[in-house]
């Protein structure tokens, strides 16, 4: 092989090699932009949870917010849904505290321990009466 030979075939390795090099290049640009293109759409994803967080909560809240109809000893009560403690429902709604309040579910009749937490969603009914079982 002559040198002439050499030469050309050295310079279509760096003809290939600079080839090479500028396609890697692109490819490498290519990815950044695409690396740029996934973080904005990572942080448009974030702002859109953040939204749906703040919604849901604010729907939530407008929940528990919400009144609701009731009846305590045959009368229509409107109170806001939530829980409460027995003895301040007891007030709210009425009831005199030497009571005791009972929630009829499924037509028993289940007595509320006055410290004991009860949670109001609408349409309950409530029967108030002489406390019984006590010591004599």
């Amino acid at each position: 092989m002559t040198s002439a030979e050499t030469i050309e075939q050295g310079e279509g390795a760096a003809t290939a090699a600079a080839k090479d090099l500028a396609k890697a290049e692109a490819e490498m640009a290519r990815a950044n932009g695409d690396l740029k293109d996934a973080r904005v759409e990572i942080a448009d994803a974030e702002a859109h949870l953040h939204r749906a967080e703040a919604e849901l909560a604010e729907a939530e809240n407008e929940r528990r917010a919400r009144e609701v109809e009731i009846k305590v000893d045959g009368r229509r009560v409107t109170v806001r849904a939530g829980t409460y403690v027995v003895s301040k429902f007891k007030e709210l709604v009425g009831v005199a505290a030497d009571r005791e309040l009972d929630i009829v579910e499924h037509d028993t009749f289940k007595p509320l321990d006055d410290n004991a937490e009860i949670t109001v969603h609408e349409h309950e009914v409530f029967v108030s009466h002489v406390r019984t079982g006590g010591s004599s």
